[in-house]
């Protein structure tokens, strides 16, 4: 898993959220969606430097709202596919 998370439960059902990238429309699979929320802009914070691993690659930006926190995701880079190690050719 690209993510590194634990497989979702077979009771929990997923969603699908479409986003557009300058590729065209992608379907994201999620566990679930939370509220539809709009931020300020002057909340906006680069990504701390503590986040390590795939985090570190796909967290752009947070949003500190009251109580939680709002990780900003590169889709773009969420949903680019490389090639499992056993797909690239050997010269």
């Amino acid at each position: 898993m690209r993510l590194g998370l634990p497989s979702r439960t077979s009771d929990l059902l997923p969603t699908n959220v479409i986003v557009r990238t300058s590729d065209g429309a992608v379907s994201l699979l999620v566990d679930e969606i939370g509220d539809v929320v709009e931020v300020e802009p002057l909340l906006f914070e680069r990504a701390p430097e503590t986040l390590t691993g795939v985090a570190h690659e796909l967290v752009t930006g947070i949003y500190k709202l009251e109580g939680r926190l709002l990780l900003l995701l590169d889709v773009t880079g969420a949903v680019t596919v490389f090639p499992e190690p056993s797909e690239s050719k050997v010269a």
